[in-house]
């Protein structure tokens, strides 16, 4: 389904919020899938989409640079610090 041009199975409106992304997880297994959430403005009936590779692109880019910032600077200035408090 395409937001805004189909109609809802529920209502017959046309009038579609904008695709969510949501990122989920199985009960009993690792793996991840990446969703659209799509829901109706009128009604609320809600539908799921699994992203293509090319909806996919931006998101994992931008997943990259969260884990450089949250996870690689910390760890160099930790070790810039401990560095620097055993020589200085």
């Amino acid at each position: 389904m395409t937001q805004g041009t189909d109609i809802c199975p529920k209502c017959g409106s046309s009038d579609w919020k904008l695709p969510r992304h949501v990122r989920t997880r199985g009960v009993t297994s690792a793996a991840t899938a990446d969703l659209n959430i799509i829901t109706c403005n009128k009604c609320g009936f809600t539908e799921l989409y699994e992203l293509t590779e090319e909806e996919l692109a931006p998101i994992n880019k931008k997943a990259g640079m969260i884990f450089i910032f949250a996870a690689v600077v910390p760890t160099l200035i930790g070790i810039g610090v401990s560095i620097w408090l055993i020589w200085g």
